[in-house]
């Protein structure tokens, strides 16, 4: 395990990563941008199909045994998600989808509840400003009634397509956390998908049911 500032690395993320790249490159030849590795492969050209994958998100969640993290893998054109996919091991729950697609679980599709504004969930970029976050999280809490930080931003965006949270937005998170839950939003019908590119692979995202 090694960890720089409020980040975390440990081997079970670059093992994951190799697992997925190595199964990836036995039934596809579309480039990999993952979290460990970077790309592998040519780099694609802005409309080009590609993979973007987290191979552990919440790794500090995984490093502490808390049941709250997932494996994050999109199909992507530039900034968008076409097709996603988070397994959650813990609960053995597979969540797929995307625009035009509709959303699964466990190869099932389900109907989400109606949208309602009260649980948003958010997070607390490792690379992120305190003092700016603390201000935007006070500014949220007035508007929603509850607030939820689980820590794995793949698996908030797949409970909020599910309909378990209302809502999710964080500033600065890497697009490689966001891609895949982004695509199975867009597959259930979420009303509001907002995704703004900060830096090179950063982004602002909100998402709302």
């Amino acid at each position: 395990m090694s960890q720089l500032g409020r980040d975390i690395k440990l081997s079970e993320d670059a093992a994951s990563e190799a697992m997925i790249r190595e199964f990836l490159a036995q039934h596809s030849d579309l480039p990999v941008l993952g979290e460990e590795g970077g790309w592998e492969g040519r780099e694609p050209q802005p409309d080009d199909l590609h993979w973007v994958l987290d191979p552990l998100d919440g790794s500090f969640n995984y490093f502490r045994g808390v049941p709250l993290y997932g494996i994050s893998l999109a199909l992507c054109r530039g900034r968008t998600a076409v097709f996603g996919a988070i397994y959650d091991p813990e609960r053995d729950e597979l969540f797929s989808g995307g625009p035009g697609l509709g959303l699964q679980l466990n190869e099932e599709f389900i109907t989400q509840p109606a949208p309602t504004r009260q649980m948003l969930a958010t997070g607390f970029p490792s690379r992120a400003d305190v003092n700016v976050t603390l201000e935007r999280m006070g500014e949220l809490t007035a508007r929603w009634t509850k607030m939820r930080m689980l820590g794995a931003a793949a698996l908030s965006l797949a409970w909020v397509a599910a309909g378990r949270l209302d809502g999710y937005t964080e500033n600065g998170i890497m697009w490689w956390d966001v891609a895949a839950g982004l695509a199975l939003a867009q597959g259930a019908g979420a009303t509001t998908i907002l995704c703004q590119p900060v830096s090179e692979y950063g982004v602002n995202v909100l998402v709302e049911r």
